[in-house]
This record gives structure tokens, sequence and C-alpha cells, in this order.
């Protein structure tokens, strides 16, 4: 559905809705998900993601967080506490699957091929999330 398909009331109504979140909120939010596909990343727990291994992308995730948080220091109110510690398992799970590949590194994935290109011109996002304004 897009802007187009609604009533002026419903677009009326969806604009108050996103007027109660707090930015604050929504920080929290993007921080969940950027700890929930670092972990994915990082192949933890192996059993279940260690096929979608990718340590250049699980240090950007990473990264992102740190600076989120960084940017946002003592703004978010309750659950910053929690997120800094989440970060903070993180960086050690980082260093500890950095460390085991280092020494098994039969354990690594194979490199994945690169995306094939789309007859599209459209151009999508390479993780394939989706992003508001293109369906």
């Amino acid at each position: 559905m897009s802007e187009q398909d609604l009533t002026p009331d419903q677009l009326e109504q969806l604009r108050e809705q996103l007027a109660s979140v707090s930015a604050a909120d929504v920080v929290a939010e993007a921080a969940l998900s950027l700890i929930a596909l670092a972990y994915v990343r990082l192949g933890v727990p192996p059993s279940e993601h260690e096929r979608f291994r990718d340590l250049d992308q699980a240090r950007l995730l990473v990264d992102a967080l740190g600076g989120m948080l960084a940017a946002t220091e003592g703004r978010l109110g309750a659950p910053e506490p929690s997120l800094r510690d989440a970060l903070a398992s993180l960086r050690m799970a980082f260093a500890e699957v950095a460390a085991h590949l280092e020494a098994h590194p039969e354990d690594a994935p194979a490199p994945a091929p690169g995306p094939e290109p789309e007859d599209s011109s459209i151009l999508r996002p390479p993780s394939g999330l989706w992003v508001p304004g293109q369906d």
C-alpha cells in the first residue's frame, strides 16, 4: 500500500501514530535490529547461523551500534544500560569468533559469490531488506 492509496483521514491517523512514538524508542528498536543481525553475521549460535557468518558485515553492524549509542549517550532512558551491555557482549563475541577462525581457518565459510546484476532499473539494497519507498 502506498501513500496514494490512503485517504486524507488515514494519512492523518498514520501521522498521529508516528508522532506518538518517542525518538528514544525508535533508536532503541533500531539498536535491537543491529544487535540481532550482528549475531547472525557472527554465526552465533553456530547451529543456527554459521552459514550466515561474515565478519566484515558483523563488524559494520557492531560499529554502527557503537556509533549510534555514542551519539545518543545519556538520552535513551531505561533501555540504554541494556543496549550498552549488548554492545559489550557483541564485541566480546566478535573477538571470540575472530580468534576461533584464526586458530581454525578450516571453519571459515567459503566466500559467497557476488550478487547477480538485476534487469530492473530500481536499485535494491544488497541485503535484501525492505526500504521505505522501494516496493
